[in-house]
């Protein structure tokens, strides 16, 4: 079985920056979660008593007024979600700089030794193939939760919605 430091030693030097941004995907994803569902369970009506604090709402600006707080709704809980994108996005790309890097060594080898030794060859393939898969692998999961966190503002601007026409009388 291949331990992790073999498989950071396996995979190259790209591996390691593949490593960094799972982090970073990681921490946003899971700050994202515990913002939504532990941390900040009234913040819509927060926002919603610091946005009418010092408007007067009538029916000539309650159209106004609802579309700016939905664009602040929108604003806040989309945060770092386009970070998120960009991560998920730089994950096969780099991937494939891991794969360049790995094939540049096996054409190191076959200069040197020529194709009769495949053993020495394929320690640049193992650094050609690992951190393409892992690219591929961290950019899937993430994806599955960035599109669960995209159908949790959603759900946040429909509640937003309700809490407006429950709230506000005109």
């Amino acid at each position: 079985m291949i331990g992790l430091e073999d498989l950071f030693n396996r995979g190259g030097p790209i591996l390691y920056l593949l490593f960094i941004v799972a982090i970073c995907i990681w921490y946003i994803i899971f700050s994202k979660y515990l913002d939504t569902n532990f941390y900040k369970n009234n913040w819509l009506e927060d926002e919603l008593n610091k946005a009418k604090k010092n408007i007067i709402i009538t029916k000539t600006n309650y159209d106004l007024f609802e579309d700016a707080f939905l664009a602040t709704v929108r604003r806040i809980s989309l945060k770092n979600v386009r970070m998120l994108d960009g991560l998920l996005a730089m994950c096969p790309m780099l991937g494939l700089l891991g794969t360049v890097y790995g094939m540049i060594e096996v054409f190191e080898v076959l200069a040197v030794l020529g194709t009769g030794n495949p053993r020495a060859m394929s320690t640049g393939v193992a650094k050609a193939t690992i951190p393409t898969m892992a690219g591929m692998t961290i950019a899937l999961t993430g994806l599955y939760f960035k599109f669960d966190l995209q159908n949790r503002v959603a759900v946040f601007e429909e509640k937003a919605k309700t809490l407006l026409k429950n709230r506000i009388s005109i």
